[in-house]
């Protein structure tokens, strides 16, 4: 008996030594393709990729960052690259984000296969995550997108450490991307706010981890402390109390497109927005249309945005419900946005740059808006019925949900115009939502 239970472990351990070696090939067979599709796509490119924004990053000074024009992370790291690259500095950023976007996709690799417990479902989500035409596109512009994607990804592959093993040191890692998110870019500020919940979670679920969850908590709320001083500094500076001072200008665009505008009571103002804002045109353009109202407010920087607000304030309250009426209809047309290049940026690219995007949309499915809110609606969905079933909280699920949804709904609410390219760091927990479904889908078949 005790021979045929020996050959038993034998056989077993044979045949899953000969599995390990199949899926160890398939793997590099996957990494190869992924790392050709990126050479490829980076060499056609073969130069940083300057954008509208790109210019205050370049040319961000004290006065600027504490007046909340930018964050500083981001343009520390542009800093750093001039002094080691000189003239060659914007390459030196590229390359930065290239091999650091290429760290990140082995970290979702390492992330699903942890969540999934399935290799297959591992190597196929990081083949399509790492070859992503929008993600390329983001790693050679000089902007924060790309970083906020692989910041994302080591966020989600420390959460999932975290929750497998409830470590403190796996916990400080968590909070420290968190940190770097917050320092990249002010929209991920919602990151300190998702996990200040997930911890408030915690705290009441798992009664044996209180003492770890207080010590995050705690991190977290210095992080909150820090964005607090910063913010005095912006309101001192700039005249909002805010880490950002771009959201006035935000809803100004809201007030101008609603036509709430003209319920303004100063009507020489409103003349003179009327003869900058285009007629039956809803196109935002900073240089032509936005700074030249933005002027209008006043001289210096805190009289304008000091008078914004005054002036966003009365324009929604004005007619609350067409306010509410114009962000659903917003959240309506975002749906339909796809995470891809532009047609200008695919137009204005080499033929062999054109040839490998279009062997891109053939070999990577491309998300919606719509799809990643549809993968979140079934991670929500299973989330409730596991909770309802194992009477525990699917921590995977529960993350991933409320990440996607923070992330959608506050850059449609806070930004305009850009929510594809403002939200593309949500694609990592779409991919991970992708890999808990599918996971779920084949459980569902096998019974």
């Amino acid at each position: 008996m005790g021979e045929k239970a020996v050959a038993v472990r034998e056989k077993r351990y044979t045949h899953n030594l000969g599995t390990q070696k199949k899926w160890g090939g398939a793997e590099w067979i996957i990494a190869g393709c992924v790392l050709l599709i990126r050479i490829l796509f980076y060499l056609a490119i073969n130069k940083p990729q300057i954008e509208a924004d790109t210019k205050t990053y370049i040319e961000l000074t004290w006065n600027t960052f504490l007046e909340g024009e930018r964050m500083p992370l981001y343009p520390l790291l542009i800093q750093v690259n001039r002094l080691l690259f000189h003239d060659g500095y914007l390459m030196g950023e590229v390359g930065f984000q290239i091999i650091v976007s290429l760290i990140a996709v082995w970290y979702l690799y390492r992330a699903v296969r942890m969540a999934t417990e399935n290799r297959k479902i591992a190597c196929a989500i990081a083949f399509f995550y790492g070859g992503n035409p929008l993600i390329l596109q983001c790693d050679v512009q000089i902007l924060t997108e790309s970083l906020a994607l692989s910041i994302s990804v080591f966020l989600l592959y420390h959460t999932v450490c975290y929750i497998r093993s409830h470590s403190f040191r796996s916990g400080m890692a968590m909070v420290f991307c968190v940190l770097l998110s917050v320092l990249l870019k002010s929209a991920m500020f919602v990151y300190v706010i998702a996990y200040l919940i997930f911890m408030a979670i915690q705290f009441f679920c798992l009664k044996d981890m209180r003492k770890t969850t207080w010590k995050l908590s705690a991190a977290l709320l210095g992080i909150v402390f820090l964005l607090l001083i910063h913010a005095g500094q912006v309101w001192r500076n700039a005249g909002t109390f805010s880490i950002d001072k771009r959201g006035p200008t935000h809803i100004l665009v809201a007030c101008l497109e609603t036509d709430l505008y003209q319920n303004y009571p100063d009507q020489e103002l409103v003349e003179k927005i009327e003869k900058i804002w285009p007629e039956n045109d809803t196109s935002v353009d900073v240089a032509t249309t936005l700074n030249p109202i933005r002027h209008l407010f006043g001289e210096t920087v805190k009289e304008r945005i000091v008078r914004m607000n005054e002036f966003n304030r009365y324009c929604i309250r004005s007619d609350p419900s067409v306010f509410i009426k114009y962000m659903l209809r917003r959240f309506s047309a975002t749906m339909g946005l796809e995470y891809k290049l532009t047609v200008s940026d695919v137009n204005e690219g080499s033929p062999v740059f054109r040839k490998i995007y279009q062997i891109q949309l053939i070999l990577f499915p491309l998300l919606k808006i719509g799809h990643v809110y549809l993968i979140c609606g079934a991670v929500l969905l299973l989330l409730i019925a596991k909770w309802k079933r194992d009477k525990e909280c699917p921590w995977y699920y529960l993350g991933t949900a409320g990440m996607i949804l923070v992330i959608l709904v506050s850059v449609t609410v806070g930004t305009y115009s850009s929510y594809k390219r403002c939200s593309s760091y949500v694609l990592p927990f779409a991919f991970f939502g992708l890999a808990l479904l599918l996971k779920d889908f084949l459980a569902w078949i096998e019974s």
